[in-house]
């Protein structure tokens, strides 16, 4: 029986170049596998028509395996230390002691050198005994019967008025104190201030003769005149 080729040049022509491609194709499957094994130099030139790729690199080779480290081996040396005896508490030694006197003789005591008196100073001063102040003027004067007021006459107002005053060095009263009030305010204030305006005194001395500070007391007696 007779088939008739009813395909197309155009198919044919197709089917041609399938056909190269695969031979294409195992031409160089061979060339690789060639390359591999060493049976076909890298170096030597590729073949005219067609496509040349660069084998795969090799693998690295294995690294060296390390020495064997040396074990540390036990120091069987031995030291030996003689045995060595210490005192610590060593004997005392037999020492007398002897206490030595000097030999008796005549002893001569130092000189004690020149002795320097010292000199007199000058004889102190006799002391003398303290001397209170006193009044200079008369103290029947500091306050009379024309001091006493009418109205202190007519209330009847009477009393004695006791006082102390302080004396300074100038002999003038610079405070006085009631002691003994007569009973009315009036007739005590009017004495302090009579008595320190009108009473003049030679002030108080101490032991050496200076003039000092004093005191002096006294009172006065407020009576109703006839």
């Amino acid at each position: 029986m007779a088939y008739t080729d009813n395909r197309r040049p155009a198919d044919r022509a197709a089917s041609v170049a399938g056909v190269i491609a695969v031979h294409a194709a195992l031409g160089y499957v061979l060339v690789i596998g060639l390359r591999a094994t060493g049976m076909i130099p890298a170096d030597d030139p590729p073949l005219v028509g067609t496509t040349v790729v660069d084998p795969l690199p090799l693998p690295p080779p294995p690294p060296p395996e390390p020495a064997p480290r040396e074990q540390n081996r036990p120091n069987t040396s031995q030291i030996h230390v003689p045995d060595t005896v210490v005192t610590l508490n060593p004997a005392p030694s037999d020492v007398e002691v002897t206490e030595m006197l000097p030999p008796p003789g005549d002893f001569v005591a130092p000189s004690p050198g020149p002795v320097i008196m010292p000199s007199p100073g000058p004889a102190p001063r006799p002391l003398a005994d303290p001397v209170a102040a006193a009044a200079r003027n008369d103290p029947g004067g500091w306050i009379t019967q024309a001091d006493y007021r009418t109205s202190w006459i007519a209330r009847g107002w009477a009393g004695t008025a006791g006082f102390r005053l302080a004396i300074g060095r100038d002999g003038r009263v610079e405070e006085c104190r009631i002691t003994r009030s007569t009973g009315h305010t009036a007739l005590d204030q009017a004495t302090c201030a009579l008595v320190t305006r009108r009473a003049r005194f030679e002030p108080a001395r101490d032991g050496a003769g200076e003039k000092v500070a004093g005191s002096y007391a006294s009172s006065v007696l407020w009576q109703i005149p006839d």
